[in-house]
């Protein structure tokens, strides 16, 4: 589903399922430089988990589409999308704090798009990141179609960790599309999280039949600090179309320099998710 207008992005790191379901194209993000963060896990079992974690994420969603309905009245269209993952990797990461294949996320958003080619939009996922359990996304910015084949797309993306605040970061980013082929820079702007560091992705996308579409991806991460080592991470998955809501989705995410970390986030993944847009 990452690299997940919207596609399921394995919350993978790369335009895939990020396996996580999000726009096509957004920035993938994760701060390797807070795994020092206290992860601070409460003592529920798993199904008690995942049920606060998911209202989280589904109060998330409503609030974004609460806020969209707000906007002044301009000529211009709201999308939304909700999903479900078997995890949530960022960027060829796993986002869970934990050593596990298999840990259900819940994903969902909304996006506006003014004719004038301004966009703005939010997205959510739930997760272990430090003391926090949801991540939300909050971005703008301008796309414009500068050929039949050739698009341009630049803004603005901030991603805020409800209780662990140190992870509060922003990115700037710029892209082009050329027909099924997308390459996208992104520069962090937060002192001590994120500053400088840059973030390069390449994804194309390629119909193999009707409703099976084949998705390749890979990203280069660059860190500005000193004691952290750039990383490859890459993505390879399939989207099946059913309907004309609902999409399924397989991805194997993951990273280079597995063993720069200690707690096997870097391992390549098998993703499925499920995700509708409306």
């Amino acid at each position: 589903m990452v690299w997940s207008r919207w596609r399921p992005t394995a919350c993978v790191g790369l335009m895939f399922p990020r396996i996580a379901w999000r726009r096509f194209g957004k920035p993938w993000h994760n701060f390797e430089r807070g795994r020092a963060c206290a992860s601070g896990f409460h003592e529920f079992d798993r199904e008690d988990v995942f049920r606060m974690k998911s209202s989280g994420c589904f109060a998330a969603v409503l609030a974004a589409a609460v806020l969209s309905a707000s906007l002044p009245v301009q000529a211009g269209s709201a999308r939304f999308n909700l999903g479900a993952v078997s995890l949530y990797k960022d960027r060829g990461v796993d986002q869970n704090d934990r050593n596990e294949s298999v840990r259900p996320a819940v994903q969902g958003g909304v996006d506006y798009d003014f004719d004038s080619g301004f966009y703005v939009g939010n997205w959510n996922s739930t997760g272990r990141f430090g003391n926090a359990d949801l991540k939300m996304d909050t971005y703008g910015g301008y796309r414009a179609q500068l050929s039949k084949d050739l698009g341009l797309d630049a803004g603005y993306i901030h991603y805020f960790y409800p209780g662990e605040g140190s992870r509060n970061a922003g990115e700037v980013y710029a892209g082009l599309n050329y027909q099924r082929l997308g390459f996208k820079v992104y520069r962090g702007m937060r002192e001590d999280v994120n500053k400088n560091d840059m973030y390069y992705k390449v994804s194309y996308t390629h119909p193999l039949m009707d409703r099976l579409d084949l998705r390749l991806g890979a990203g280069y991460q660059t860190y500005d600090a000193s004691n952290l080592r750039n990383k490859l991470d890459y993505g390879v998955g399939m989207d099946y179309t059913l309907g004309k809501h609902l999409t399924l989705s397989g991805t194997v995410v993951g990273a280079n320099r597995r063993h720069d970390v200690d707690d096997g986030s870097r391992d390549a993944r098998f993703i499925v998710g499920a995700g509708a847009r409306f």
